[in-house]
């Protein structure tokens, strides 16, 4: 009687190990991170939430206010998407506007996480506009993604128009 050699191959080829993602370590970013940021108007609030991260790609939303030392900044927001890379480099880059004041322009934000990942700091850039801006600093508020009524890209596009 012959024995069949297909089984214990299969057996094998069970325990041998998946070949692992490049994104599997990418650290989880999902949630709300509030901070500042410093641009031509000055100190600017900023709350950075992510709403969506599948590996090492998310994206989200990039609300910004005034704060006590700058009470004239207006408040808007606009969408983002980013990458985590090496190291916990983050590259996070303006698109589209959902709430936008006069005679601003989006902005991107190059930075690292910290040890641990719940601070994120770097440089804000403003590309094809100079140097417009310096620096953000960043802490992770919630694990759970919050924005604005105001800044939802659902929301409904205020008019105008009366």
């Amino acid at each position: 009687m012959r024995r069949s050699s297909t089984i214990p191959v299969l057996l094998a080829l069970a325990v041998l190990p998946l070949p692992a993602r490049a994104d599997e370590g990418a650290p989880l970013l999902t949630g709300t991170w509030s901070g500042s940021y410093v641009c031509a108007q000055g100190l600017t609030g900023l709350t950075l939430t992510i709403e969506r991260q599948s590996g090492s790609s998310f994206s989200g939303v990039f609300q910004f206010y005034p704060v006590k030392g700058n009470p004239a900044v207006p408040d808007g927001c606009f969408t983002v998407s980013g990458r985590v890379r090496e190291a916990g480099a983050v590259e996070i880059l303006g698109s589209r506007w959902l709430k936008q004041p006069a005679g601003y322009i989006t902005v991107d934000l190059h930075g690292r996480l910290a040890r641990g990942g719940g601070a994120l700091s770097g440089v804000v850039e403003t590309p094809a506009y100079g140097k417009l801006c310096s620096t953000f600093e960043l802490t992770k508020a919630s694990t759970r993604p919050t924005i604005a009524a105001s800044c939802r890209p659902e929301a409904p596009a205020i008019s105008k128009l009366f």
